[in-house]
């Protein structure tokens, strides 16, 4: 099985490049498995997943009345910051063209949403409250994608992600 840790996210925009810091902390963590960082969005992917079995993500998320460093497993239909966007597709859309186009598209293990506060400031760095809990985030994710892959392709996390690390 040929397994994808795609990280997302804008490297100059503080937390929002957490998705690429993480996935950067998974490298080596999971035998098997290949970790790619991407600041694309929308059909550009295409060429980034196309011929991967399975497919896991991680992107910066900001919701109403979340905590920064808040971990969450979403579902279809819900978005990061990168994989999705009201003026061009979203990430569950673009799987479902590039299989109508007759592409090997992959599975989704899981999409994980990192909650963030600013997403404006100029930075390389994460700040310091997220920097707090990206072993925690990092850590999790690690735990739930062996848990997916040891299930041989059947989804069944035991993690609860809706709760603040």
């Amino acid at each position: 099985m040929k397994v994808l840790v795609l990280g997302m996210g804008n490297p100059i925009l503080s937390d929002d490049g957490v998705g690429l810091f993480v996935t950067r902390a998974l490298e080596g963590r999971i035998k098997g498995v290949d970790v790619v960082t991407c600041t694309l969005s929308g059909l550009s992917l295409l060429d980034v997943i196309v011929g991967y079995d399975k497919v896991f993500l991680a992107d910066a998320l900001i919701l109403e009345g979340r905590s920064i460093g808040e971990l969450r497993k979403l579902q279809d239909g819900e978005g990061t910051l990168h994989l999705f966007s009201s003026h061009g597709t979203d990430f569950f859309q673009l799987l479902q063209f590039g299989r109508e186009l007759g592409l090997r598209m992959p599975e989704v293990g899981g999409v994980y949403g990192i909650e963030i506060g600013d997403h404006l400031s100029f930075s390389e760095e994460l700040s310091l409250e997220m920097k707090e809990k990206t072993k925690s985030i990092i850590d999790r994710i690690v735990e739930d994608i062996k848990s997916n892959l040891i299930l041989n392709g059947t989804f069944q996390s035991s993690l609860n992600m809706n709760t603040e690390p």
